[in-house]
């Protein structure tokens, strides 16, 4: 039986308003704005390791969430991994010195001058494994463009936890 280009154009018309309508059905999740509290000199990388029942209890400020990151670099909290989408504006990172001074520290951007210090922002993923789990993690990295490429500074994960001295008891009952 042949069909018509009429018929043809139709099916393709329906096929289309059918997937404009299921995508619209989805729900696209707005993750919660996020203050990063880094300490003042810290260079290379920085872990937050997520969903810990051992790990730092939630911390907010009015509707942020607050990442205190302690001198070794890896946070490992109790919160969970907080995906979803944001505005630019509504993620802040800040060194912070000893006597609680923040100071702004932005993000990196193709514009960002080689001897400023910068955020470099990795991503969500999972490691493991780490302590027989396999974790979720963000990861970034902090300093110069010179510092952030220094290959002693980065460190894996589970590098980061066994050169830093994170205690185990932190990752019990993750798996």
């Amino acid at each position: 039986m042949k069909h018509s280009p009429s018929t043809h154009f139709f099916k393709i018309l329906l096929v289309g308003f059918m997937i404009a309508c299921l995508s619209s059905c989805t729900e696209v999740k707005k993750r919660e704005p996020a203050i990063y509290l880094i300490p003042e000199g810290y260079v290379g990388s920085l872990y937050i390791v997520f969903n810990a029942p051992n790990g730092q209890p939630p911390k907010y400020e009015g509707n942020s969430r607050v990442y205190h990151i302690p001198p070794s670099g890896v946070l490992v909290t109790q919160m969970d991994a907080n995906e979803g989408w944001s505005e630019s504006s509504e993620i802040k990172y800040f060194s912070l010195s000893k006597s609680g001074k923040r100071t702004p520290i932005s993000e990196w951007s193709e514009n960002t001058l080689k001897t400023e210090r910068t955020v470099y922002v990795g991503g969500l993923g999972r490691s493991g494994p780490i302590y027989g789990c396999t974790v979720i993690n963000k990861n970034f990295t902090v300093g110069t463009d010179a510092e952030q490429r220094n290959t002693e500074k980065l460190l894996t994960l589970y590098k980061a936890i066994k050169v830093k001295n994170i205690d185990k008891k932190l990752f019990e009952g993750m798996c």
